[in-house]
């Protein structure tokens, strides 16, 4: 393990080495002796998503879930996963790899750094996954874990390695948690068959019941081909500086103001997709632009095929080995403190699905279930409803537990 800051007012970052070779970067919001929380974060997005700066609005105040943690006095560790945060705080893949999968984050990158916490600390960290991040945490918590070699390679849950990480968590927070990549209605029947009725007649419907789009992007070879040529989709074009005016403002000013014509529709278009493919109702651009595009990364094509086979299959799968691990059948090894968040018009992370497949399933005597009406997928990470409807919880939830943890 290593160290860095870049300032005198910097967060530091800690280099934490995996047992296959990779070097996992974690900002930290250092306070001694308090409790440990570990953040997880999704797809296409890194670390600096939970670090959004405090935002005035014009009839509202946002502040990031990790100050507001932090502000009550825990230990904040922000991880990136393995390939995520160039340039500034890149979690470097095991030597020679050039490809991966979320298999890799849940069977190293997340084990390494609950383990580094807890002896840094001497404490048992809370982790807090969002999304794909929710995943890895629910795969890294029931166990999985690589055995046989060359062709006899699989994933598979073990219980005693379940039991072993459950020792060394105090808890757990599934955020927008698509448990299993599935929808009450799906667009397909169940030999695989495209109904064509439901297409025509329901393609542009946006309810939280189903989403024909992911469905058929889950389909569409043509698309996979193109990917794999490409190996990922890198999104860091898209980032605005921090607290820079963008290089357009220093041209003239009708050239100024065409550029920001498009600065604005590219918003706009964005905002679009969101609330199309995600649900997202709560729009704002200052958390937007500060948060989801500030913190905009890449997406490897081993990533996207475990995500769209997972989608076929209406499951949660393993993107390693053979035969596939399905990790949304061995939920029942978790057996820990849980609280699973989720969003009544999310339409990735459907709640009635998280509740059916993962909640309903986890072993764990103290687990809640809350679902947030009117907030949708990336709500809860910038939207400044959350600060008001969901971060208070959270906070209360890891200060109850901690107490009763201090108290054993």
């Amino acid at each position: 393990m290593s160290a860095q800051q870049s300032g005198a007012d910097a967060d530091p970052i800690e280099y934490v080495e995996t047992a296959d070779g990779a070097r996992i970067a974690c900002k930290r919001k250092r306070r001694p002796g308090a409790t440990p929380v570990v953040f997880v974060h999704g797809l296409a997005v890194n670390a600096d998503l939970w670090d959004i700066p405090r935002i005035e609005g014009p009839d509202y105040t946002f502040t990031s879930l990790p100050t507001v943690l932090y502000e009550s006095g825990c230990d904040i560790w922000l991880m990136n996963l393995r390939g995520h945060g160039a340039p500034t705080m890149l979690s470097r893949p095991a030597p020679g790899q050039d490809d991966w999968c979320v298999d890799h984050f849940i069977l190293y990158d997340l084990p390494a750094v609950a383990t580094h916490v807890a002896n840094v600390t001497g404490r048992k960290p809370f982790i807090i996954g969002n999304s794909m991040g929710a995943m890895t945490t629910a795969g890294f918590l029931q166990g999985a874990r690589l055995v046989g070699r060359g062709d006899s390679e699989r994933i598979v849950a073990d219980a005693e390695a379940a039991k072993r990480r459950r020792q060394g968590v105090a808890g757990a927070i599934f955020v927008e948690f698509p448990a299993a990549l599935r929808w009450p209605k799906s667009l397909y029947d169940d030999t695989g068959k495209l109904k064509w009725h439901d297409l025509l007649t329901a393609w542009r419907q946006t309810d939280t019941d189903l989403n024909y789009s992911f469905e058929m992007l889950a389909r569409m070879g043509w698309l996979q081909a193109i990917l794999e040529a490409t190996g990922e989709v890198r999104l860091e074009w898209i980032r605005p500086k921090r607290d820079a005016d963008p290089w357009w403002k220093t041209l003239p000013q009708p050239i100024a103001d065409t550029f920001e014509r498009m600065d604005s529709a590219l918003a706009r278009g964005l905002r679009k997709f969101a609330e199309r493919f995600k649900g997202v109702r709560n729009f704002r651009p200052e958390t937007f632009t500060h948060g989801l595009l500030a913190a905009a990364d890449h997406m490897k094509i081993g990533v996207l095929k475990q995500m769209a086979k997972s989608v076929r299959s209406g499951a949660f799968l393993s993107g390693l080995g053979s035969p596939d691990h399905v990790y949304s059948e061995h939920y029942h090894h978790i057996e820990l403190p849980a609280l699973v968040i989720v969003g009544g018009e999310d339409r990735i992370a459907n709640a009635d699905v998280t509740r059916e497949v993962f909640f309903e399933n986890i072993r764990s005597a103290d687990k809640t279930f809350h679902n947030f009406e009117g907030l949708a997928h990336g709500d809860f990470e910038y939207a400044p409803v959350a600060c008001e409807r969901v971060y208070p919880l959270i906070s209360a939830w890891i200060t109850d537990r901690d107490k009763l943890a201090g108290s054993a």
